[in-house]
């Protein structure tokens, strides 16, 4: 009996370690941008990680600072960093020192979504991808879409100058933050996991593009 349950246990945590994996490298859907002609030259994006969260670092070009005006760019910012996670989970501590269990009870069970994005000066971004002017345009378009308030909830919560609004769709543990770097970049017309719900995923993923 306590070995069958072993062999479960072990079971179940191999499976929640390979799926995730799996999911990164089977590509999900695509919505196809038409770039055909455009004489823009490319654009590089950034991506950088926590231990458990990934950002996007967006180029603050004149298109991406009018897109986000209501954010408050200071004119030195050069990136935008932008990320979609739980609403408790982002707007109620003022570091991860702070989470609550019901916090985290409502970010592995379902709760409300918020952008958060914070303005960032010179760097060179950990990763990053080259993709065409009209997949940067479609990735902003997409982004100011699932951003569906430009009133801020909160700001100045985990780094001085953040701003976090009521964003699209509901964070669970199935459908985390790492997961909506996959969603947005396959809606800009980038081939990406179907499934990435970790950092890892997204790194595989991202390797194999």
């Amino acid at each position: 009996m306590i070995r069958a349950v072993v062999r479960s246990v072990l079971a179940v945590l191999l499976l929640a370690v390979l799926a995730p994996l799996a999911g990164a490298l089977i590509p999900g859907r695509v919505t196809p941008v038409a770039d055909l002609d455009d004489p823009r030259g490319p654009v590089v994006i950034g991506l950088v990680q926590g231990v458990i969260h990934t950002d996007l670092l967006l180029p603050l070009t004149p298109r991406t600072r009018e897109d986000f005006a209501f954010v408050g760019i200071a004119p030195e910012a050069e990136w935008l960093a932008v990320g979609w996670g739980a609403r408790d989970f982002y707007t109620t501590v003022g570091s991860y020192r702070d989470l609550s269990a019901g916090a985290v009870w409502r970010a592995v069970t379902g709760d409300s979504a918020v952008m958060r994005f914070v303005p960032v000066g010179p760097m060179q971004p950990p990763m990053t991808m080259t993709i065409s002017a009209a997949s940067f345009d479609a990735l902003l378009g997409a982004i100011r879409d699932d951003t569906i308030s430009s009133r801020p909830l909160a700001q100045d919560l985990l780094t001085q100058g953040d701003r976090y609004f009521e964003a699209a769709g509901r964070f669970s543990i199935l459908n985390t933050c790492n997961q909506w770097i996959s969603r947005i970049l396959r809606r800009a017309g980038q081939e990406f996991g179907g499934w990435t719900p970790t950092t890892l995923s997204v790194r595989l993923s991202l390797s194999q593009n």
